[in-house]
Parts: C-alpha cells; sequence; structure tokens
C-alpha cells in the first residue's frame, strides 16, 4: 500500500508540473495573419445586422492579389482535380459577383494545412436541470446554430474537440495549436466550408487563447468565422480561438 501510495503520489506530482508549465507561456497562441494589412477591421454588428442580414449572403473582403497569381498553400484535395484555389471566385468591396441562393448550414470543413477534413453539425442544447448548454461534438465539428452559417454576415462560431481521451468523442481539431505557428512565419492559412454545392473560402486572420469561463460568442460588421478547441491538453480550461475571413467562393461541379 506504501509503494501504490507513493505511485500515486508521484504521479500527481508529474500532473501538476505539467499543467503548472503547460499554462505558462501561452502567448505564443496569439498571433495576426501575415495578410492582416487588407483584411477588415471588425466593427460592432448594427441591430439589422444581428437579425435579418444574417441570412444574407455577404460580400466579405478583398483578397490580396498575390494570393491568386502565387498560392503559397495547396487546396487541391478538397475538390478532386482541382488545382491550388482553382475555381474560387474571390470576393472585393467593389465590383464582387452577386451571391444568391439560400444560405444552408456547413456540412463539411476543410483546412488543408494541418489535414483536416471533417463532417459539420448543428449542436443541439442539452438540458442540465439547473441551466442548459450546447452538445459537445462527437468526431465532427460542431456549429452554434445560433450563429450564421457560411458565406453569411457575421461571426460563425465552430467548435472541436483537441482530444477526448474521457468521453472518447475524437480529436478533430488536435493540429489546430499549430496554426500560429503557420501565421506567425507569414503562412497563408485557408479554411473551406461546404454548403450543399457551394464551398466558402475564408483566410485565416489571428489567433487567441482565453480562459474558458470568459469565452463570449462575439459578433461582427463582416463575414468571418472563429474555430474553438480546449487547450493545454490534460488541464482543459483555456479556449483556442482562430478566426477567419470570408474572401472566395465556388460552385461544385454537378456530380
Amino acid at each position: 500500500m506504501l509503494a501504490a501510495g507513493l505511485v500515486l503520489l508521484a504521479g500527481a506530482g508529474v500532473y501538476y508540473a505539467y499543467t503548472f508549465f503547460a499554462a505558462r507561456g501561452l502567448d505564443h497562441l496569439v498571433t495576426t495573419g501575415g495578410s492582416t494589412e487588407t483584411l477588415p477591421t471588425p466593427t460592432p454588428a448594427s441591430p439589422e445586422a444581428s437579425a435579418g442580414a444574417w441570412a444574407a449572403l455577404y460580400p466579405g473582403s478583398q483578397l490580396p492579389a498575390r494570393q491568386w497569381a502565387d498560392p503559397r498553400g495547396t487546396l487541391a484535395f478538397a475538390v478532386p482535380g482541382a488545382g491550388t484555389l482553382e475555381g474560387f471566385i474571390p470576393l472585393s468591396p467593389l465590383g464582387q459577383p452577386s451571391l444568391s441562393g439560400p444560405v444552408g448550414r456547413a456540412e463539411r470543413i476543410i483546412i488543408p494545412a494541418i489535414g483536416v477534413d471533417a463532417a459539420v453539425e448543428e449542436l443541439a442544447i442539452v438540458d442540465l436541470g439547473d441551466s442548459a448548454a450546447y452538445e459537445t461534438p462527437k468526431f465532427v465539428v460542431g456549429h452554434i446554430p445560433t450563429t450564421p452559417n457560411p458565406g453569411s454576415h457575421g461571426n460563425g462560431w465552430y467548435f472541436g474537440h483537441l482530444e477526448s481521451p474521457v468521453l472518447g468523442e475524437g480529436n478533430v481539431f488536435a493540429a489546430l495549436p499549430q496554426i500560429p505557428t503557420l501565421l506567425r512565419e507569414g503562412e497563408d492559412v485557408h479554411v473551406i466550408l461546404q454548403s450543399g454545392s457551394r464551398q466558402y473560402l475564408y483566410l485565416l486572420s489571428g489567433t487567441d487563447i482565453v480562459p474558458a469561463d470568459e469565452l463570449e460568442l462575439t459578433q461582427t460588421g463582416d463575414a468571418r468565422l472563429t474555430l474553438v478547441t480546449c487547450y493545454p491538453r490534460l488541464k482543459y480550461d483555456q479556449r483556442l480561438l482562430v478566426t477567419g475571413v470570408l474572401t472566395g467562393f465556388r460552385d461544385l461541379p454537378a456530380s
């Protein structure tokens, strides 16, 4: 029993030492993308934007020309046979193409830079007795249904597990902590949200880290998304936020 107690004590010591050092130096997770000078500054959503405007497709922001002439990332696997950014129509404040049609929910998310290709599901509200909360996504990325759909005006929120060792609900966002490093190195990191036969292209513009109990589902005056996962491993008391701005769209060929 003494030996078992010593083992448990040593294990607890290692765990607390790990969580102590893991919680330090989180500043490296706070970044802004290399292309942020071309992106709009978020503005508070107007009352109109918080209501009917979310249902209208928004023109997004101007994608830097260099990304279309010589893109650094590859989106080839997003559509079989497609090139890097082939088929995506850039959106800009002036002269942008007219987007029409219904705004559907996200069905798929692709982040080529970190190898994410996963289904997206709407998160339901779970009754906890004296309170309510959104369910946790299981093996998929979960979208908060009260936030905008792909291509819509406002900020759509998407949650995924870093890992789920107890409940075994997958680790779809296990590689999300790599994004701050990629942005700091000047890489252009893209996210594709697919809804029906249309894909929406987002350029990641920055990352942040906040305590779990301080997380708020904020809105903006442009069209963007925020990806969220728990951090650090084994402690999970922080939330890593990754933000991107809508920069293009394409319609997939009929199957």
